[in-house]
């Protein structure tokens, strides 16, 4: 079963087309990995994939700056 890092990444490659490479600790923003439209995409994406709800509290950039934080938020809403 792949890990919560793997399918982020997956989903990053095939659907917002980034190439390059991904670590848990790599800043998405930095690196123009995400930005605030895909913020948007990934959480629709997270929420079906792993069968959570989201906040809108919870789509903030901080959440979603590394694969780290964002297995850390999908940690927090499905616990």
């Amino acid at each position: 079963m792949p890990s919560e890092v793997e399918i982020l990444s997956d989903y990053i490659r095939t659907e917002l087309g980034y190439n390059g490479e991904l670590t848990p600790e790599l800043d998405l923003f930095g690196k123009k990995v995400l930005d605030s439209f895909s913020i948007v995409q990934i959480a629709v994406f997270i929420q079906d994939r792993f069968h959570l709800e989201l906040d809108a509290d919870d789509l903030v950039g901080e959440n979603f700056s590394t694969l780290s934080r964002i297995v850390a938020l999908i940690a927090k809403r499905t616990s």
